[in-house]
């Protein structure tokens, strides 16, 4: 009886422990974290990527430029500014689902920013499109980050009429 006894208690402990740690992922070796701090979102692209597509990428900048057109202040402005910058996304996509580790703090300028394949690439930096709420704004929408907290739905389209413009940012074009 005795054996009896420490194995219900043996095996009632292994449950509680089994239990206790199971997060419900059952067998995906990816679980999405849940300590995850940053954003996501979906990218939709319009137009037909340029052959000169050196690379094209989320960034996040702490402010954005009101009244700042000239491109070399606007560079310097930028390069100051930028908080991160993902992975390059994969050419020739119609959509892209994105997500990028940020630091708790908010946000003025959340855009999808194209390179083009010269040397002094950084010279010729294109906003395709940039996170508006309301797609009728001239200005970005900022996003606030929290600790912990991953913020979805921050969807941007982009639009590869604006690689075509003079002026290296800012929106021509609001919706697909």
């Amino acid at each position: 009886m005795k054996w009896k006894t420490g194995f219900f208690w043996a095996s009632f402990f292994l449950f509680l422990t089994v239990s206790h740690c199971y997060k419900g992922h059952g067998l995906n070796p990816n679980p999405q974290d849940s300590n995850f701090t940053g954003i996501r979102g979906h990218i939709t692209f319009i137009g037909t990527w340029p052959d000169s597509t050196k690379e094209v990428r989320v960034a996040v900048l702490s402010q954005y430029p009101r009244g700042i057109t000239h491109p070399d202040s606007l560079m310097g402005f930028v390069l100051q500014n930028l908080v991160a910058f993902s992975d390059t996304i994969p050419r020739f996509v119609q959509s892209y689902d994105y997500e990028l580790p940020l630091e708790p703090g908010t946000y003025e300028w959340v855009l999808v920013a194209w390179f083009p394949d010269i040397p002094l690439y950084l010279l010729g930096v294109k906003e395709l499109g940039a996170y508006y709420r309301n797609p009728g704004s001239s200005i970005p929408m900022p996003v606030r980050v929290l600790p912990g907290v991953a913020v979805e739905g921050i969807d941007i389209v982009a639009d590869f009429q604006n690689v075509f413009r003079q002026i290296p940012f800012f929106k021509t074009r609001g919706k697909p």
